[in-house]
């Protein structure tokens, strides 16, 4: 095994864009790389996997240093830390089978072999070939040590709490809540960082006449963007876009939909089209100018409602049926949530109007929500993204 004495930022969404790139600027390039999986190689997925382009075109600007993970993988070279959201892959600390690995080898040889010959006829590739033995936990087989970058603060035993959080040795959290959670179940070590994603948003000179030409905003007209999350049981889109679609010319009401909606949920995106609304479908836009024209904020019970609270967003949760049961939500902090924020279901959708147009029971509404932002996020408002660069820059001495 061959050491590479940097991080590497195990990227395998565009969308990873947003949550990373505002920390990349704080760190010394020449100690990280962006390591791509098999999903950005633009000649095969460019087409089916939106934003590869509008990603790779960013990196580039701004010159930072990228790596493909199979072709780590095969130098058999590992970084000395990698940092990723979650397990992506794989199911345990501990490698497959050598028979069980044999087969995978034999099943990406025979898909390479299929790949060779549809591109010799002119074909799209039909394979995907990440690279990745099987059953091993991804990120331990590029890193040496494992940082976790926390997604979101939406923290759930059904998924960001689950039992792959055992490959980490230490923990990037936003604030106390999900530090608590986190050390409450693991043993990597943890760090507060606020909420590195969001410190443009407290720049002044923050430009965003862009976006109102690009939405079309109506300077007389309230801002409302409307963020459902993925997750059949979860999102908003089935249960309230006939719904909602009443106040589209009352409101500048903007849908940006979860990255993942456009390729794996299209009917959803259909729908959002017929209806005329106003779609966001730019995976890697800067969501500070979009949230500095926002002035209220319809969220269901993904991590885009602790955006709101971060950043002090009048909110309305929309209440999808059955959706406390589904494994993301299911004891998890969103339904706290709901104890300070109002919230409507598909029934009483006509209410909203007239809530968001209550100007007296919102400002009592922020006193009473003021204090959840300390509860979920450091306070690093506008620095966040250069205090996460300093807990990189010394894991070393942190993990020592």
């Amino acid at each position: 095994m061959l050491r590479i004495d940097k991080i590497g930022f195990i990227v395998h969404e565009p969308t990873l864009w947003s949550h990373y790139s505002s920390v990349w600027k704080h760190l010394d390039r020449s100690r990280f790389e962006i390591v791509l999986t098999s999903g950005f190689r633009q000649s095969r997925n460019a087409s089916s996997v939106p934003g590869i382009a509008g990603f790779m075109e960013k990196v580039q600007q701004h010159g930072y240093p990228v790596a493909w993970s199979d072709e780590r993988i095969r130098k058999g070279e590992k970084y000395a830390y990698t940092v990723s959201n979650h397990h992506l892959g794989g199911n345990s600390m501990q490698t497959a089978p050598a028979l069980k690995r044999v087969l995978a080898s034999a099943s990406r040889g025979a898909r390479r072999a299929a790949n060779s010959t549809a591109l010799l006829f002119g074909r799209r590739p039909p394979y995907r070939i990440h690279g990745f033995a099987p059953d091993q936990y991804w990120p331990t087989q590029l890193g040496q040590k494992q940082i976790r970058f926390m997604y979101g603060a939406d923290v759930g035993d059904g998924w960001s709490l689950d039992g792959w959080n055992e490959l980490y040795h230490g923990f990037l959290c936003h604030g106390p809540n999900d530090e608590e959670q986190i050390s409450k179940r693991f043993t990597g070590k943890t760090w507060q960082m606020g909420y590195p994603r969001y410190d443009d948003y407290f720049d002044p000179a923050l430009d965003t006449s862009a976006e109102r030409a690009e939405f079309n905003i109506d300077p007389r007209l309230k801002t409302v963007l409307w963020m459902p999350t993925f997750g059949d049981g979860a999102c908003s889109i089935p249960f309230f876009a006939r719904q909602l679609a009443q106040y589209t010319t009352r409101y500048n009401l903007i849908v940006r939909p979860h990255p993942f909606t456009f390729r794996k949920k299209p009917e959803d995106i259909a729908l959002l089209r017929s209806l005329g609304y106003r779609l966001d479908d730019n995976p890697v836009r800067d969501m500070n100018k979009l949230y500095r024209l926002t002035d209220f904020m319809l969220c269901d019970y993904g991590g885009s409602a602790f955006g709101a609270v971060y950043l002090r967003k009048p909110m309305v949760l929309l209440d999808v049926p059955g959706s406390r049961d589904w494994y993301t939500v299911r004891n998890s902090s969103n339904l706290a949530l709901a104890e300070h924020y109002p919230s409507v279901t598909p029934a009483d959708a006509a209410s909203l109007g007239p809530l968001l147009d209550d100007e007296q029971y919102w400002t009592a509404q922020s006193l009473e929500s003021a204090p959840l932002a300390d509860r979920y996020f450091a306070d690093y408002r506008g620095t966040s993204s250069m205090r996460a660069a300093e807990i990189l820059t010394n894991l070393d001495q942190l993990l020592a």
